[in-house]
């Protein structure tokens, strides 16, 4: 695999962001406080969090109790979609890096695209890439975006997305979608990497976990890394926080394409925006 807990990729504008980062959605509290900072003294450097987890301000406290410096992580927040617009994405961005406790994030998504009134998230874009020149946000990208809906953003405005941020894993294994941003130089980003934990069952799963002595989440990882994709299991669970790292193994040839072929199929996050499945 030739990645460690310490390894990175690199975004089309320079900047590198880990291969493995801390998902914070459904965090909340103390129990969010005290992940983050557990993550952060336990080798993850990347921390990911939204304006809609509500959890903002337990981020910054929990990557200030870790006592790393500011330089030595990487923290990714999203504008919500009731604060899309130009001005309110400006206003709101402000409040995030205040809860959040710095001065700029490494990087800063569109979290939902508005699909009735893809205008304003035109609008959102433009203040992101001038967040971007203001040197507020080292890195814009988008979240949940399908091919289609980068293109339309894209006939608006030439700056391309450092990443799409979107459900990924080997039951929703969206390889038209990965091709489509590897020729764009979008990174994508998985979330609900593990599917929830709804098919550990699998007996292909079951069956790769056991030849690897791995459990069946981290040979979910595993695979998502060996497509380059960038991940962010979620957890306060110190020992599955420590699990969910230990994925830095090799599955060979006749593992990739097992997994690269599960069935069935299943979309867990659904929207309007969502294509058919």
């Amino acid at each position: 695999m030739n990645k460690t807990l310490e390894s990175t990729t690199t975004l089309h504008n320079g900047i590198k962001i880990p291969h493995l980062g801390l998902g914070t959605w459904q965090s909340r509290g103390g129990k969010c406080e005290d992940a983050v900072a557990y993550a952060l003294t336990h080798g993850y450097s990347m921390i990911d969090t939204a304006q809609g987890y509500d959890n903002e301000k337990q981020v910054g406290k929990g990557w200030k109790a870790s006592g790393r410096a500011r330089g030595e992580i990487f923290i990714t927040t999203k504008i919500k979609n009731s604060n899309q617009g130009y001005q309110s994405t400006k206003k709101s961005f402000a409040k995030s890096l205040k809860d959040l406790q710095t001065d700029y994030v490494d990087l800063l998504l569109i979290h939902w695209p508005e699909v009735k009134q893809f205008s304003k998230t035109v609008e959102t874009w433009r203040a992101l890439v001038e967040l971007h020149k203001e040197g507020l946000a080292r890195s814009i990208g988008v979240s949940n975006f399908t091919i289609d809906l980068t293109e339309k953003l894209l006939d608006e405005i030439d700056v391309v997305p450092a990443v799409n941020q979107v459900e990924f894993h080997a039951f929703l294994y969206q390889k038209e979608l990965l091709d489509y941003c590897r020729e764009q130089h979008i990174q994508i980003e998985a979330y609900s990497p593990i599917a929830r934990a709804k098919f550990f069952d699998h007996e292909v799963l079951k069956r790769v976990a056991k030849k690897h002595q791995k459990t069946a989440a981290q040979v979910m990882l595993a695979w998502l890394l060996q497509h380059d994709l960038v991940v962010i299991p979620k957890s306060v669970n110190p020992e599955r926080i420590d699990e969910n790292a230990d994925i830095f193994f090799d599955l060979d040839e006749e593992d990739m394409q097992a997994l690269n072929n599960l069935q069935p199929q299943n979309r867990l996050v659904d929207g309007f925006w969502a294509p058919d499945w």
